[in-house]
């Protein structure tokens, strides 16, 4: 049983690599457009003020969500972890035991 829960440790810990990989590309990406963004309009005569408040409104809920977003998945990451009774450092092969008698 010991080693089910180390293959299902192993199984989610490179599922949340490849999670964090992918968001911090989309992240850094994100972020790259908006400061190109940024830098477009920011000095641009022809842009009215209320489409700049717009576009950094825009830019803000984006990066609002995008936190929002990661620490969502990230608390499901650890729901899983938690169904799986599966300690932070399954990798060196220790697993969490829980005991009801003592909750």
């Amino acid at each position: 049983m010991d080693n089910n829960k180390k293959v299902v440790a192993q199984v989610i810990d490179f599922q949340k690599n490849i999670f964090d990989n992918s968001f911090q590309m989309m992240s850094n990406i994100q972020d790259q457009s908006e400061q190109m963004i940024s830098k477009s309009i920011e000095k641009n005569p022809l842009i009215p003020n209320d489409t700049l408040k717009i576009c950094t409104y825009w830019m803000d809920l984006i990066k609002k969500n995008r936190k929002n977003y990661k620490s969502y998945i990230d608390t499901n990451f650890m729901k899983m972890r938690d169904v799986f009774k599966i300690n932070e450092s399954a990798d060196a092969g220790t697993i969490k035991k829980t005991d009801k008698a003592t909750n």
